[in-house]
């Protein structure tokens, strides 16, 4: 009997420090499934994100995922079928602003999933974007062709482009680019006057007070000084200035902002305002006198 209740004692012994142990195993698994899975998921955000700085991304899918940066364009180059063509450099401070309004507009254009009908060898107009890795890029006006008396008739489809990288091509919905390719283009300014270069070396002056974060708002900038009670010493600035806003709302928010000069006192920033998504208005009523 005895020996019995001695073999059941043990069974009992071994079955409860089983048990024990499988439960102190069960956190040192959980704690590796976890190190691994986490692991695995920083990786996964790492690789993803150096995949969206990868420099080397073809033309055509940055401009799918609305990335381009106006910096990877050395040139843009628009001509007509009649020989007329400018240049439009990134090296060039003033040239610059047309050549950031481009890649501004291709970074907003929509997709248009539609075959393309037809390709012309000599289109009206070409725009040709060289890129810093000498890749070179072509824009053209989307056509469409009809039969006439035995006569083909081809006519741009109003707002829309063919961009064409090697031998792929895409169609763009872009009203602003098109009617730029179309006519714009040719009625870009080739400089400032001195007046627009003296409120722009001003604008540019003061505006680097207001620190780093404002540094992108270069956009029909201007300036108005007013002295203060009629002493010649002391003025108060008055500056203005337009960014591109982004994807959504209006195409531009605005920068408004006062300085007090003094040759007594210094500078002092006495107001800073920044309008988000103004009206295409407003915009334009900023821009008037800026062609």
């Amino acid at each position: 009997m005895k020996k019995t209740l001695y073999i059941l004692f043990g069974i009992l012994f071994l079955v409860n420090n089983t048990t024990v142990f499988a439960n102190q195993e069960v956190p040192k698994q959980n704690f590796i499934n976890k190190y691994f899975i986490d692991v695995h998921f920083i990786n996964s955000v790492s690789q993803s994100a150096e995949t969206k700085k990868n420099p080397n991304q073809p033309f055509l899918e940055q401009l799918r995922t609305h990335s381009l940066e106006y910096n990877d364009v050395q040139y843009i180059k628009v001509e007509n079928n009649s020989g007329i063509q400018r240049l439009f450099s990134n090296y060039d401070g003033f040239q610059e602003r047309v050549l950031r309004k481009v890649v501004y507009w291709l970074n907003n254009s929509d997709r248009v999933n539609e075959k393309i009908e037809v390709s012309l060898d000599n289109p009206s107009n070409k725009l040709t974007l060289k890129m810093a890795d000498n890749e070179v890029i072509t824009i053209e006006p989307a056509y469409t062709c009809v039969v006439h008396n035995k006569r083909e008739i081809c006519t741009t489809k109003e707002g829309e482009l063919i961009v064409s990288e090697n031998r792929q091509k895409v169609r763009l919905k872009s009203q602003s680019l098109y009617d730029w390719l179309i006519v714009g283009w040719r009625k870009e300014v080739d400089g400032l006057t001195k007046e627009k270069l003296l409120e722009e070396a001003l604008f540019t002056r003061y505006l680097y007070h207001l620190g780093p974060s404002y540094s992108d708002f270069f956009m029909c900038p201007k300036i108005k000084i007013e002295p203060i009670n009629g002493d010649p010493r002391r003025h108060l600035i008055f500056g203005s200035a337009l960014n591109y806003s982004g994807h959504h709302g209006g195409d531009y928010d605005k920068l408004t902002f006062s300085i007090s000069d003094s040759n007594l006192t210094g500078l002092k920033v006495t107001d800073v305002k920044i309008e988000k998504y103004i009206s295409q208005e407003e915009s334009e009523n900023q821009c008037r006198t800026f062609d």
